[in-house]
């Protein structure tokens, strides 16, 4: 299924696949922010929905829509705009306009229109589904990873979110995976980029959008639908995963401080360690949801063969900078030849969080950037304090 978004507000256009992409997840989303763009776009493919905006800046939503309706009589279409007055809302019902989200709007209202407009239905395959074709479309268009902040814990933020700083809302986001990649994502998009500086942690990611739009973003990835894995099997890898993740974050921020580097960003970098294999997880409980079987050697095969390839594909998804790629990248590997303190930190630190004790491997990094390996014995405490909050 493909949807097409015509929206020129970038902040609502970004939301809108949020909460698009978690009603209708591995279906296509193409966004545009003006008439002649949608134009292009609709005589190259069809579309099963289209989210519109009246007013544009080169025209107007409407004519747009008239133009589809000479083509397509059947299409569900949702029309976003401000106006409201009867004479806007009997233009648009001469069209057939499937239904209205009127500006400004709340998550929870377009989650609720749309599922009325178009409700999500499990995948439509033509014959038994296939994994590597699973994985590899996710490969080439992207996938957005869910979070476990509960739409209700959203929902008490927002109605408190006058006293929230960015701060506070990043120490309480700094471990989840999938709030810390979209805002990243959303902050790094265009129209952000004001200052010519790429965004590269959630806490500057948070004072760039506002702790607002931020909990409009939290609240339309929790409402995601089938974002939860149900197998058992995939569950206990996420939560290794996961745990792996937060630990290697927590060991480079320590190892960043004792160095003088940059410990926000180091642990962002070690929480986005995982992503990868965390997006591999998901698209295989996608792959269960439509039908498809899978055995412990499907699963590992899968994370052993998709699990860089689809970390590379968010890594670009989410526009992070240059810097924060490959420090995430060496947590894995060095580069060849590397000698940037930053980047044998970062595999120090993995190896730190993985071992018992400090290996051979391990030992040899801490000394490569000044550290004594004796002082990293098994037990050493590699969680934060509890007055010594992430600044992830």
């Amino acid at each position: 299924m493909r949807i097409l978004i015509l929206e020129d507000d970038l902040l609502v256009g970004q939301l809108l696949e949020t909460i698009v992409s978690g009603l209708y997840p591995r279906h296509r989303i193409s966004s545009v922010a003006g008439v002649g763009d949608a134009m292009a776009v609709w005589r190259v493919n069809h579309f099963d929905l289209l989210i519109c905006d009246w007013n544009l800046p080169d025209g107007s939503g409407l004519d747009f829509i008239k133009h589809v309706r000479a083509q397509d009589q059947a299409l569900p279409i949702v029309m976003v705009t401000g106006r409201t007055d009867r004479q806007s809302v009997l233009a648009a019902a001469h069209y057939r306009v499937s239904g209205f989200i009127s500006k400004p709007f709340s998550v929870e209202m377009v989650h609720q229109k749309l599922a009325q407009v178009l409700p999500a239905t499990p995948l439509d395959l033509d014959s038994e589904p296939v994994l590597d074709a699973f994985l590899r479309t996710a490969s080439e268009h992207g996938i957005q990873l869910p979070t476990s902040v509960s739409t209700a814990e959203v929902l008490a933020l927002q109605a408190r979110d006058t006293e929230l700083s960015a701060a506070q809302l990043a120490e309480r986001w700094c471990n989840e995976t999938g709030l810390v990649t979209k805002m990243l994502d959303v902050a790094n998009s265009s129209s952000f980029r004001r200052s010519g500086e790429p965004v590269r942690t959630l806490r500057d990611a948070i004072q760039v959008l506002g702790i607002r739009t931020c909990l409009d973003q939290a609240l339309g990835l929790s409402l995601q639908l089938g974002g939860a894995l149900q197998d058992q099997r995939l569950r206990d890898r996420e939560s290794t995963y996961s745990t792996l993740a937060e630990k290697t974050a927590q060991q480079a921020r320590l190892l960043a401080t004792k160095l003088h580097l940059d410990g926000r960003l180091c642990f962002t970098a070690g929480l986005l360690s995982r992503a990868g294999e965390l997006a591999t997880l998901h698209v295989l409980q996608q792959f269960v949801s439509a039908g498809g079987e899978l055995s412990e050697e499907d699963i590992q095969q899968a994370l052993n063969a998709w699990a860089a390839p689809l970390g590379n594909t968010l890594k670009v998804q989410w526009k992070l900078p240059l810097e924060l790629r490959s420090l995430t990248g060496a947590v894995h590997a060095l580069p060849a030849g590397s000698v940037k303190q930053a980047f044998v930190m970062m595999r120090a630190a993995a190896l730190l969080a993985t071992d018992s004790s400090p290996s051979a491997e391990c030992q040899k990094l801490l000394r490569r950037i000044g550290l004594d390996p004796a002082l990293y014995a098994p037990n050493d405490d590699t969680t934060a304090a509890p007055d010594a909050a992430p600044n992830a």
